[in-house]
Order: C-alpha cells, then sequence, then structure tokens
C-alpha cells in the first residue's frame, strides 16, 4: 500500500471544503483515503466508509445512530493506526475528528484541522484539545472566517485563513452581471434547501411543504434543492412531482450561477445559508430542531443568532440582515411556515 493521508469529512459542507485538500495531498505524492462525499471522491478520495452514513443533526440523532456511527468511527480509526498512514485532514465534524486527532498526536502523526470546533459559539472547553505541547507541535489550523481566526488567537494558536470555494468563484464571476431583470424576477425560483441530512429533511419535510404551498398559490417558482442523491429520492417520493427537485451542482462555478438565478433562498443555518449569503441572494433562515437539542442550544449557545453572517453583522454591531426562524418540532407548524412566507414576501415583492 502507497503512503497516504486519512480524510474525515462527515458533512456535505466538508465535502466542498475538502475537495481542494484532496488535490493538494495527492500533489504531495500521497493517496487520500477516508470519509468524504462526492466532491472529494471525484478529486480522488478512495472512501472507506459510506458518506450519506455520517451526516447526523441534535443529540436525539446521534443516539439514534450510535451503533453505525461506531462501526464507521472504528475503520476510521484502523487506517489511522496503519503505518502507512502519514496524517490525519480533518474538516469540522468534531465529534470523529477532535477524537482521530488525538489519536494521530500519540502516534505523532501530523494534523491538518480545517475548521475546527466553533469555540466561540459551543462548548469552549473543546480548544483545551489543541493547546497541549503536540498538538501545538503537530496541528496546522485552518479557518474560513475571521471570527473563528480570533477565537483561536485569544489561546495563542495560529490558524491560517483560508478563501470559501464559492468566494473564490465569486470574484472570477465579478465580470458578469447575474443581476435579475424585472422579466427575470417573474420567473426567477424561490430556492429551498429542507437540509443537508436526511433526518434534518424529515423534521423539516411538513415545514417546507407547507411553505412551498403558500409560495405556489402565489404564482411562485419554487424549486426543491437536495445536496445528495438519499435526499433527492426521498424529496421525489414524498412529493410525487408536485414540487421540482434538483440536486445541488457539485462544481462550486455551478452552484454560484444557481444560487444567483434565485430570487430568495430558504435553508437551515448553515452551509447552504452561507453560500446563499456569499452569491448576495436574498435568504431566510428555517428549520424544525428536535427537543434535547433546541433545549441545550437554549441553555448553552453563546451567540445571539444562528447564522454566521448575523452572527459576523453582531460582533460588528451591524443589524442583522437573515431572518431567522429555527424552532422546536414541538411549536405549530403552520405559524412557523407563515412567519417564514411573510419574510420571503418582504424579499421578492409579490
Amino acid at each position: 500500500m502507497r503512503p497516504y493521508w486519512l480524510f474525515c469529512a462527515g458533512e456535505d459542507s466538508g465535502d466542498v471544503l475538502g475537495e481542494s485538500l484532496v488535490q493538494e495531498i495527492l500533489e504531495k505524492g500521497f493517496d487520500a483515503l477516508g470519509a468524504g462525499g462526492r466532491r472529494m471522491e471525484g478529486a480522488g478520495l478512495l472512501p472507506l466508509v459510506p458518506f450519506d452514513d455520517l451526516p447526523v443533526n441534535g443529540f436525539g440523532d446521534v443516539l439514534l445512530h450510535s451503533h453505525r456511527l461506531a462501526k464507521n468511527f472504528k475503520i476510521l480509526r484502523r487506517a489511522l493506526q496503519n503505518e502507512n498512514c502519514h496524517g490525519l485532514v480533518a474538516v469540522d465534524y468534531p465529534g470523529f475528528n477532535l477524537k482521530l486527532m488525538q489519536l494521530a498526536l500519540q502516534m505523532e502523526k501530523r494534523v491538518i484541522y480545517v475548521e475546527p470546533p466553533q469555540i466561540w459559539a459551543w462548548k469552549p472547553k473543546r480548544v483545551q484539545a489543541f493547546l497541549s505541547p503536540e498538538a501545538k507541535r503537530l496541528v496546522e489550523l485552518r479557518a474560513l472566517y475571521d471570527i473563528e481566526i480570533e477565537a483561536y488567537q485569544k489561546f495563542g494558536l495560529h490558524v491560517q485563513k483560508i478563501p470559501h470555494p464559492l468566494l473564490q468563484k465569486r470574484n472570477s464571476f465579478a465580470e458578469k452581471n447575474f443581476s435579475l431583470t424585472a422579466k427575470d424576477r417573474a420567473t426567477a425560483p424561490i430556492l429551498l434547501f429542507p437540509g443537508s441530512r436526511l433526518s434534518q429533511a424529515k423534521r423539516n419535510l411538513e415545514l417546507y411543504r407547507r411553505l412551498a404551498d403558500k409560495l405556489t398559490s402565489k404564482g411562485q417558482n419554487v424549486v426543491f434543492v437536495a445536496s445528495r442523491t438519499e435526499l433527492f429520492r426521498f424529496l421525489e417520493g414524498k412529493f410525487c412531482g408536485k414540487f421540482r427537485v434538483q440536486i445541488s451542482p457539485q462544481s462550486a462555478e455551478e452552484r454560484f450561477a444557481l444560487l444567483q438565478s434565485a430570487k430568495c433562498v430558504v435553508s437551515g443555518p448553515g452551509s447552504a445559508m452561507m453560500e446563499a449569503f456569499l452569491a448576495k441572494t436574498p435568504c431566510v433562515a428555517a428549520s424544525r430542531i428536535e427537543p434535547l437539542t433546541f433545549c441545550m442550544g437554549k441553555l448553552f449557545l453563546k451567540t445571539k443568532h444562528l447564522t454566521l453572517p448575523n452572527i459576523q453583522a453582531d460582533r460588528l454591531q451591524k443589524e442583522a440582515s437573515i431572518p431567522e426562524y429555527v424552532q422546536s418540532v414541538f411549536s405549530n407548524v403552520d405559524a412557523q411556515a407563515t412567519k417564514v412566507f411573510c419574510a420571503v414576501e418582504k424579499f421578492i415583492f409579490f
């Protein structure tokens, strides 16, 4: 077996960032093995575990899928322990990656951690994992946003700032005019992203279905966007042709073009929301959260807002630009859908 680096990206947002990292490792003469999605596999990653097994959303999901997660973690752990493994590339996903990082440090293997835990918003004690002499010597931190970098710099840690793949494409598209004309606006889609994880999409299904009904009743062109084939099949099966469903484009260029072609985007407060914001498309955050995670967030979340653009605005003492409607699954779903509909209505000027 050739020397390799182990990769672990458990979310679609990590798959987006991991694509260039796979290319970076391959260019250095190593193989890339581990956990990643279609973008990372397209770049040359050899998968060791099914990517669709990894995404979970909230404490309830972790408990429900604990056996499957434990099985996949053992596979990655064995690959990291192999003498041919030269290091670990960890992308977000702290539930797995902090454990894998500690194991790598015990074996004196290098670690590249991209988008480390969000200590500025949640579980600040996680920073301790990066403060040991071994971690300071062997771990290279990389992050996208100033708020993340500054949080780690407070502890004397160096973090390399990296550009968001979509932001790079936005800059290359700058000379093109993507602004919607009045004619374009009439037919431009409203993109609905019910979740990048199947469990999340299931919880959000009724909210987004009711929102889509309200929008189409006003003559709006609604398109559901699925991050992967598994979600596409789920949504297609549920809607039976009532609403259009498409898979999110694999390339950053195509995702950027899709987002800029829309008059509004509705998604959870995650990576799809951030990409819509970078594409300068009006957006609304909407999601339904399982009870345990909702209660834990109410008790321990350290930020006023949930979407990163709003958190950054609050940090700079600016007004939040993204309406947020994130509620428990026990809340009134129709009332929530009405609130989201009214927020979208203000953006698109029916």
